[in-house]
C-alpha cells in the first residue's frame, strides 16, 4: 500500500494512484524504497543529493515550459521503510522546494524571496504551490 505524505495549500486531495492530477498536471513522484534507495521517475537519488535534485528538477520545469509539477509525492514502495529515512526524505524534499524558491525568486526578480513585496510572493504562492506545499 502506498503512503502518501502531501497536502497542498489548496485544499484538495490528488488521487493516490498514479502521478497526474485531475486536470493532467503531472506531479513528481519520490518513491523510497525500504533499502532506503529513492527513486524520481527512473533516476535514482542519493539522500545527500536529494534537495539538489528536486530543486534542479523544479526550477529547469520552469524554464522550460514557465510552469512546474502541481505536487510532490513522496511514497514508500513497502511499509517496512525505516521511519527515520522518511524523516530524511521530507526533509530533503522541503530543502530542495526552499532552494527552487530561491532560485526563482532571484531569476524572476533579482532578489532573495525573503526580500520582495507581498504582492509578488502572493503571485508566486499562486503560480507555483508546488513550492509551498507541505510535506510530511
Amino acid at each position: 500500500m502506498r503512503t502518501i505524505l502531501f497536502l497542498l495549500l489548496s485544499a484538495f486531495v490528488l488521487p493516490k494512484t498514479g502521478t497526474a492530477t485531475p486536470g493532467g498536471k503531472p506531479g513528481l513522484e519520490v518513491k523510497v524504497h525500504e533499502s532506503g534507495t529513492i527513486t524520481v521517475g527512473r533516476d535514482t537519488v542519493g539522500s545527500d543529493e536529494l534537495a539538489r535534485y528536486i530543486q534542479t528538477r523544479l526550477f529547469k520545469s520552469y524554464l522550460g515550459t514557465g510552469q512546474m509539477p502541481i505536487g510532490i509525492f513522496v511514497t514508500k514502495v513497502t511499509e517496512n521503510v525505516p521511519v527515520v529515512v522518511m524523516e530524511v526524505v521530507v526533509k530533503e524534499v522541503q530543502e530542495g522546494q526552499r532552494r527552487a524558491l530561491t532560485e526563482l525568486s532571484l531569476e524572476k526578480y533579482k532578489r532573495l524571496y525573503e526580500n520582495i513585496d507581498k504582492k509578488k510572493k502572493s503571485r508566486l504562492q499562486k503560480q507555483f504551490p508546488v513550492l509551498f506545499q507541505a510535506i510530511g
